[in-house]
């Protein structure tokens, strides 16, 4: 893993070891990765790699405040887009053939893949702004740790394109169906209170604290068994197939 550590370069992610867990975060240039294979490529690897090292029991994906938010989030859609006021893109632009929206999806398909066969503890420590991409991705955690002033922001129907990460698949599981349309369809933003009510999130941790906070949560969690935390992983998402075939639907619609 050391090995690893070092050989890990790329933009808008870093990596580091602390005791169990592997603290993954996310900076400013996050979306960047989706118009770069090869970094996409290396992150990937990483977190296959993680699954085969028995000294990490956690993995912390921790996000650098405001990286997930609206602002990064509108400049990625006006790059791809090539529109400098990207609103109902779909209205100018073909989204369906555009190469480097498919690499978006298929980036969050892998990853949240990924992240559910893991033997390993997943957890996500969020703060600020979460865009919907990421709020899609993050259910797909096990455990979530929000700010104070965190907040899901449904910020895809700005630009009248379709609610990507999985958030449409996972959505439905937390909150029934008839609250998950309502989401979707009806809601702006999420506020952290909203969310732990609902369900969407683990805890809420205080502003001034919150990085060193959930890291000691996350060395806590790293006290578990690994046969307990595996075996509890595998029996408790019993949907693979019907994620697969979910996926495979939105590929398709993009062909």
């Amino acid at each position: 893993m050391k090995t690893l550590l070092s050989d890990f370069t790329i933009s808008g992610v870093s990596i580091e070891l602390d005791e169990n867990v592997l603290i993954l975060r996310y900076g400013e240039k996050i979306f960047d990765i989706f118009f770069d294979l090869e970094a996409r490529d290396s992150y990937l690897d990483l977190l296959k790699a993680i699954n085969y090292d028995p000294d990490i029991k956690v993995v912390l994906t921790l996000n650098e405040h405001g990286c997930l938010g609206d602002e990064p989030y509108e400049r990625y859609i006006k790059k791809l887009s090539g529109q400098s006021v990207p609103v109902e893109i779909e209205a100018v632009w073909n989204v369906h053939e555009n190469l480097e929206r498919a690499r978006q999806l298929n980036f969050h398909h892998y990853t949240i893949e990924q992240r559910l066969k893991s033997k390993k503890i997943m957890v996500d420590g969020l703060q600020g702004t979460v865009v919907t991409p990421f709020f899609g991705e993050s259910l797909s955690a096990d455990i979530r740790f929000v700010s104070e002033d965190f907040k899901f922001s449904l910020a895809h129907k700005k630009y009248g394109i379709h609610p990507t990460g999985g958030l449409p698949f996972f959505l439905p599981r937390y909150v029934g169906q008839g609250k998950a349309n309502e989401i979707l369809l009806a809601t702006d933003v999420i506020d952290a209170k909203t969310a732990l009510d609902l369900g969407l999130v683990t805890r809420i941790i205080p502003n001034e604290d919150f990085e060193s906070s959930s890291i000691q949560a996350a060395k806590e969690l790293a006290c578990l068994s690994p046969v307990t935390v595996s075996l509890s992983k595998l029996l408790s998402f019993r949907d693979k197939q019907s994620l697969q075939d979910y996926f495979e639907f939105e590929r398709n619609h993009f062909k």
